[in-house]
């Protein structure tokens, strides 16, 4: 029987004892630690390179900070990031989750508050992934109807079809292509622009 997959984690955390302890947590709570580094630019070179499950990254460190560390992060893969200070200001806090941060933990960091954290900001990194796509699926449905709305237009105008036949038209063009309807209308979009 195949073991399950465990989801790997980095650190980002320049404090020894720190770093021991979620090593110790996540580990006990069915996490693989790929890596633990010391500051922000180490955390961007090695999320690149070992593209982690999830990150737990400390606000305050040397050569770039927590916050600008997950923004470049989460701008070239979106990823869970648990971000850990110890200091529980609401501008931290605010600019954390502006940068990609799904959870928060306030220092000294308590075990058990670690894998229900981690749990929490997979979830709602989870959560964001689906609001995302399905932007993205309206977004295209949106553009493909005014594409297929434009394409009707132009063949009615053109062939002098009602916008039923122009429309029946249009999915015969691609069935006989074997292409979207999306694709169809905007060749003929492209089509007419160049005729015109």
């Amino acid at each position: 029987m195949n073991e399950p997959v465990k989801l790997r984690a980095l650190i980002v955390e320049d404090e020894g004892m720190t770093i021991l302890l979620l090593q110790r947590a996540l580990s006990a709570a069915g996490y693989e630690v790929v890596k633990a580094v010391a500051d922000g630019e180490q955390a961007v070179r090695a999320a690149h390179e070992l593209q982690p499950d999830f990150l737990m990254m400390d606000i305050n460190m040397p050569r770039m900070n927590g916050i600008e560390a997950a923004r470049l992060i989460t701008d070239e893969r979106p990823v869970p990031i648990i971000m850990l200070t110890a200091y529980s200001d609401e501008t931290l806090v605010k600019e954390a989750i502006s940068a990609g941060a799904c959870a928060y933990l306030v220092k000294p960091v308590v075990i058990e508050q670690i894998a229900p954290a981690v749990r929490t900001a997979l979830a709602r990194f989870e959560v964001l992934e689906e609001v995302q796509r399905e932007n993205t699926d309206l977004r295209d449905s949106l553009e493909t109807r005014k594409l297929v709305e434009r394409a009707k237009g132009i063949l009615s105008e053109r062939l002098a079809l009602s916008e039923s036949d122009a429309f029946r038209r249009l999915q015969k063009m691609s069935r006989d292509k074997s292409q979207t309807l999306k694709n169809t209308a905007l060749e003929i979009v492209r089509a007419n622009e160049i005729f015109t």
